[in-house]
């Protein structure tokens, strides 16, 4: 159907691109738009899938203090043109005496980003926005 896919991954890297290496074979094209959601794997990983052309989601698990540090090391060797901003809603809430996430959450998530990547909130949000809008084939 070729619609773009969000694909959650946690500690299967290598079991995920060999299925997605897979498919590519036996389909003999191309995978449609990816989303690697909720990413929270290592450097490496994340260079791979954007070598590959997909896109890496970030939640608000890279505002947590200890949780997020391997996170944020990470983010400013990455292109913000491959981030997706996420919150994962209603799970994984970053936010204190907040049981839940929700998308409005993504405001933080974006500050977070801006802050680790060193640009302007504003930068983040447009870059963020035109590459959902990329990937959703927005226009």
């Amino acid at each position: 159907m070729k619609k773009p896919l969000f694909v959650h991954e946690r500690e299967a890297h290598s079991d995920l691109i060999k299925v997605f290496d897979e498919v590519i074979e036996e389909v003999d094209e191309d995978l449609p738009p990816i989303v690697v959601h909720c990413f929270t794997g290592e450097k490496e990983e994340a260079l791979e899938y954007i070598n590959r052309g997909y896109y890496i989601g970030f939640t608000g698990t890279i505002c947590k203090k200890e949780r997020g540090a391997p996170l944020r090391e990470l983010l400013p060797s990455l292109p913000l043109e491959k981030i997706m901003v996420e919150t994962d809603a209603p799970y994984m809430s970053f936010k204190r005496k907040k049981r839940s996430s929700e998308p409005a959450d993504c405001i933080d998530v974006a500050r977070k980003l801006a802050e680790t990547f060193n640009v302007p909130f504003s930068e983040v949000c447009e870059q963020t926005t035109s590459n959902a809008m990329n990937f959703f084939g927005i226009e």
